[in-house]
This record gives C-alpha cells, sequence and structure tokens, in this order.
C-alpha cells in the first residue's frame, strides 16, 4: 500500500439527528455507532495512520477512538470553526497535516463496505471519490451527486442537475499530492476571501478541472448515509447483511 493516512471527518454535531451528542457516536439500534464500524473497516483494509477532525464534543470523539483504535498512529486535529464555517476547513486543516501522504478521507456519517475503500485505494488518479451509481430515479435533490464521464469525474455538488447525475458520492475520496496542492490553494483562497460556507465537495468541484479525478464503484448494499433518523434502518440492513456474510464465508 502507498503511503496513506486516513482522515475521519468527525466535527459536525448532527442537528438532524438530535444534536446532543456527535452523530457519529450514535447507536445504530442495537448495532454499534458508525464511529466504530469505520475505524473496524479501515483497519480491516490495511490502513494503520488515522487523522480524526473534531470539533463538537471533540473529547467524546477522542475518547472513543482511543479505546476503539488499536492498528496504529492517531492524530487529532480540532476545528474550531465547525459549527460557523463549511466542512471544507476541516479538510483543509487536515490535510495541512499529511504531507507526502494519500489522504482517505471518510465522512463519520456513512456506513460502508471496507471493499470501498479498497477500490478507491486501487484506482489511479489524483482525486478518487466512491460513487454508487444509480438511476436518476433513484436520487433525490439532497444526494451528493456525480456526473461521470468515461470514468472521469465531471461534476459533483447538490447543485448537479438531475438529468445529467450518475449517482451520489459515497463519503470516501482518496486525495494525492496533486489533488491535495490544488484543495488547498482554492480553500486558502476562500478564507481568504471571507467565504466560509461550503463543502469539500464544493472545493472538489472547483479543482476538477486542474487534476484527474476518478471514481470507484461502490455496489448497491455497501453503502448508506445516516442524515436523519429515517436512514438508520437501511445502515443497520447494511450492516446486518454484511455479518450475515462473514458468517456463512
Amino acid at each position: 500500500m502507498a503511503r496513506v493516512k486516513a482522515i475521519v471527518l468527525a466535527a459536525g454535531r448532527g442537528v438532524r439527528m438530535g444534536g446532543l451528542r456527535p452523530k457519529a457516536l450514535l447507536p445504530l439500534g442495537d448495532e454499534e455507532p458508525m464511529l466504530h464500524h469505520l475505524l473496524a473497516g479501515l483497519a480491516e483494509t490495511g490502513v494503520t495512520d488515522l487523522v480524526v477532525v473534531t470539533g463538537f464534543d471533540a473529547p467524546a470523539i477522542q475518547s472513543f477512538v482511543d479505546e476503539r483504535w488499536t492498528t496504529g498512529t492517531t492524530t487529532y486535529v480540532f476545528n474550531a470553526r465547525y459549527a460557523s464555517w463549511g466542512n471544507f476547513h476541516s479538510l483543509r486543516v487536515a490535510l495541512d497535516q499529511v504531507p507526502g501522504y494519500d489522504a482517505l478521507v471518510v465522512n463519520s456519517d456513512i456506513v460502508v463496505a471496507p471493499d470501498v475503500f479498497r477500490r478507491v485505494l486501487a484506482t489511479p488518479g489524483d482525486l478518487v471519490l466512491a460513487v454508487q451509481e444509480r438511476p436518476t430515479r433513484l436520487l433525490d435533490q439532497e444526494d451528493m451527486r456525480v456526473e461521470i464521464g468515461n470514468g472521469r469525474i465531471v461534476q459533483i455538488g447538490k447543485d448537479v442537475k438531475l438529468a445529467r447525475s450518475h449517482g451520489e458520492y459515497a463519503g470516501v475520496s482518496l486525495v494525492r499530492h496533486a489533488a491535495a496542492r490544488a484543495y488547498l490553494n482554492v480553500a486558502t483562497e476562500w478564507e481568504w476571501r471571507a467565504r466560509t460556507a461550503g463543502y469539500y465537495e464544493d472545493v472538489y468541484a472547483a479543482i476538477l478541472g486542474d487534476i484527474d479525478a476518478r471514481s470507484a464503484r461502490v455496489e448497491i448494499g455497501e453503502y448508506a448515509e445516516v442524515d436523519v433518523p429515517e436512514d438508520v434502518d437501511r445502515a443497520v440492513a447494511i450492516l446486518q447483511s454484511r455479518k450475515a456474510t462473514k458468517q456463512t464465508a
């Protein structure tokens, strides 16, 4: 494996899930929290170096990771602006900490199969996005939509027209050196101009013309995002399906 550090973005509050605890630490029914499954999946993939961006209730996130991550090193980066700036800043401060490494960026509000990490790491390109391709009729306005052309990422964002969308970004990406440099340049410019709102995917969209950006497939049943309580059942179903597959393997 190339020199890789996993960046887990865990600074947000998750207001739509209640906002009393970090969303990544909320149990999924009778299952462990999402952060548990993400750490286990990264370890299974062979990742040994972890960077965790904290913000809301940082001590709770750090305590959980300290207890569960026994695979290798851990670095914590506190985003003091987690409540007022977009999460593009969380990734910006994390990338500052990983010079010389490929950065496997992982949202903390997802359930994802370890095979997705492996495919992303194995895909060439400056920027690799895990994408679950779906028909337009199965996408909605809240999805982080992606347009793909010849295996390259053409557009990403919630403003991508549904008619041009090929699927949903699944919250896992790989940022290699050229993409990291371009990302930091754009993020720095935004901050100097006091443009403090925006997703990190918006920065990805801004640099697509300057880098080689590709997609890695995510199969149906390998990914779920948990934004609201109604999403929990689908995440649990994926976890239980994976358990059943392992037991019969």
